[in-house]
């Protein structure tokens, strides 16, 4: 008896921590954070910015429910080409997605998965991902408050922990992407991963 009990216990416990996340996340309201997302410098290590922001389609934000997506090129003193973007959930996390998924959808096909340390600060998502004769190297991770993870639902349990705590941490996705080219994937998750160690500094400072 005392088995099923704990039993139903357990399986009440979830379902009440399930519906105050669900409650929280549809009612959050966090401030747009566009503008911090412009002051991310123009160049980071070797990379320096190589043109103006890409302007993001409306149908792209009506479908990631958010205003606040960066789009920037850059390019390093040695000419290998980076592609950062970050897209920040500003009312609900449904704005943060896989990248496969959007991939997916664009008609490229992932070829291969594999974690890519950056540094000794996280482990990123690598994605090698191919349309046609083309490939392209991808790192992904997601940050909420300070912590970041390539793990969606890491980062899931960071949000909800902090918004019962009534925190309001700023949550978002960060990918990186260079075309492999001759060089290789080796070279080309190098790059990504010295350009997010570069990178996840400055976001810590720049977004709380």
């Amino acid at each position: 008896m005392t088995r099923y009990v704990i039993t139903f216990l357990m399986l009440l416990s979830t379902v009440v921590l399930h519906g105050v996340i669900g409650h929280v996340q549809a009612n959050a309201a966090q401030t747009s954070s566009l503008p911090e997302l412009l002051n991310i410098p123009s160049q980071i290590l070797e990379f320096r910015q190589a043109q103006p922001d890409t302007p993001v389609p409306e149908s792209i934000r009506q479908n990631l429910e958010t205003n606040t997506i960066l789009m920037r090129n850059y390019i390093s003193s040695y000419g290998r080409p980076v592609q950062l973007t970050i897209v920040y959930a500003e009312k609900t996390r449904r704005s943060l997605h896989f990248p496969e998924v959007c991939f997916t959808g664009q008609g490229w096909e992932t070829r291969s998965k594999s974690p890519i340390p950056v540094g000794t600060l996280f482990i990123g998502q690598g994605l090698t991902v191919q349309k046609g004769d083309a490939q392209e190297a991808v790192l992904y991770w997601f940050k909420t408050g300070r912590q970041f993870t390539a793990n969606y639902f890491l980062n899931t349990y960071y949000w909800a922990r902090d918004k019962l705590l009534l925190r309001n941490p700023s949550t978002m996705l960060i990918r990186l992407s260079t075309p492999v080219g001759d060089q290789g994937e080796e070279r080309a998750y190098r790059a990504l991963s010295d350009f997010a160690a570069g990178l996840s500094p400055i976001l810590i400072e720049t977004i709380s």
